[in-house]
């Protein structure tokens, strides 16, 4: 009768550990994009220098700016530079690695917070199994504190967090970024690490963000993108999330907008019979889809044409501005021009008290990205509030 007690009494402190635990890792929430920043996490690129400057002169005109700068670049010289070019180096504090992938947004830290007690956590996912990710480590060094680790590879502009425990994910680029396992497996472990209570799982992403495949998306049409959900849906506030839409009447103008009706349409379905983690539905806003932007590359006697992952859901939010990307300046079409006008009104009624700055993301989208895949905001510490 004793040893049962004992056995009784310890399969009761184990069960009471396991909710701890549980609970405990829960009231941890992932920071957003949304969230008061203390400073954006941009790596420098040398083969987008235009491109980042303009970038970063926003940023910096009123937030502060972590710009981790490769080797060999000198930080001296890369000083004057921006100096010259405007940007206000007050607020922007230099750092060497040797890390040279400049898509921190995908490999970069996740920020958690408890809201209770407002200690805070940081914590790094695998990368894509076939690339060497050696950030964390000099991040950690940098910031002389510890990193989490979760053993499934967490790509961050492939979530989309509300800071309330609810993620939207896209079912293709889970499962095929985590082979083994199931969407159940990648929710528990969601849940276990950054406090997930309930996932909203989106079909697939937009046909001109799909990733290199050594097959035509249609006819010789290739892709080189990264098939993420920031370039198609994004959380602004804890139940409000934009979705790009395609226009009725560019829907039969060309195979690809066709495409990318039928997803986009499959996941504001998904979407508006969804509810938030509390129960309530979610406020969406329809954004028109980016103009399609098709480029031939040669490579070894062979021309091929791409297209390129044109988003204006690919947007940062700072202090007083969101920065989103434009792209009339380079292509200068009256499409261009009329889509750039359009959303920029739709984003002033959306955050009327920040200035809308539409900057040209050309150079990162030739490259398979946007302005949100470059950086990342670190929260502000939240200060603990007073029991009364």
């Amino acid at each position: 009768m004793k040893t049962i007690k004992i056995v009784i009494a310890f399969l009761v402190m184990a069960l009471s550990l396991t909710w701890f635990f549980i609970g405990y890792n829960q009231e941890y929430q992932a920071s957003t994009d949304f969230d008061e920043t203390e400073s954006h996490l941009v790596v420098w690129s040398s083969t987008h220098v235009k491109t980042y400057k303009g970038f970063i002169k926003n940023l910096a005109e009123d937030d502060q700016v972590t710009l981790f700068v490769p080797q060999p670049t000198h930080l001296d010289s890369l000083f004057c530079q921006l100096n010259l070019y405007g940007v206000n180096m007050d607020n922007v504090q230099l750092q060497s690695i040797t890390n040279n992938n400049i898509w921190i947004r995908d490999f970069g830290p996740v920020f958690l917070n408890n809201e209770k007690t407002n200690k805070t956590k940081i914590l790094s996912f695998n990368y894509y199994n076939h690339t060497e990710n050696i950030f964390p480590y000099e991040y950690q060094a940098f910031v002389k504190e510890r990193l989490r680790a979760s053993k499934i590879v967490g790509i961050g502009g492939a979530r989309e967090l509300n800071g309330k425990g609810l993620a939207i994910l896209v079912e293709e680029h889970e499962l095929v970024s985590n082979p083994s396992l199931t969407k159940d497996m990648i929710a528990k472990e969601l849940r276990k690490k950054i406090g997930v209570k309930k996932i909203i799982w989106l079909k697939r992403g937009l046909p001109q963000d799909a990733v290199f495949a050594t097959t035509p998306i249609f006819e010789n049409i290739y892709t080189d993108g990264a098939n993420h959900i920031d370039n198609f849906c994004r959380f602004i506030s804890p139940n409000t999330v934009l979705l790009a839409e395609v226009d009725k009447n560019e829907t039969n103008t060309n195979p690809i907008s066709k495409i990318a009706n039928k997803r986009l349409e499959e996941n504001y379905t998904i979407l508006k019979n969804s509810l938030d983690q509390d129960g309530n539905p979610l406020n969406i806003i329809r954004i028109p889809v980016a103009p399609l932007l098709f480029e031939k590359e040669s490579n070894f006697n062979e021309t091929k044409i791409f297209i390129k992952p044109t988003s204006y859901l690919n947007f940062i939010i700072t202090k007083n501005k969101v920065i989103v990307p434009s792209y009339a300046q380079y292509l200068k079409s009256d499409e261009a021009i009329s889509k750039d006008s359009k959303v920029e009104i739709i984003f002033k009624s959306i955050f009327p008290e920040k200035e809308i700055v539409m900057l040209d993301c050309i150079e990162l989208n030739r490259s398979g990205g946007g302005f949100h895949c470059v950086a990342i905001n670190k929260p502000k510490p939240k200060k603990r509030k007073k029991v009364v």
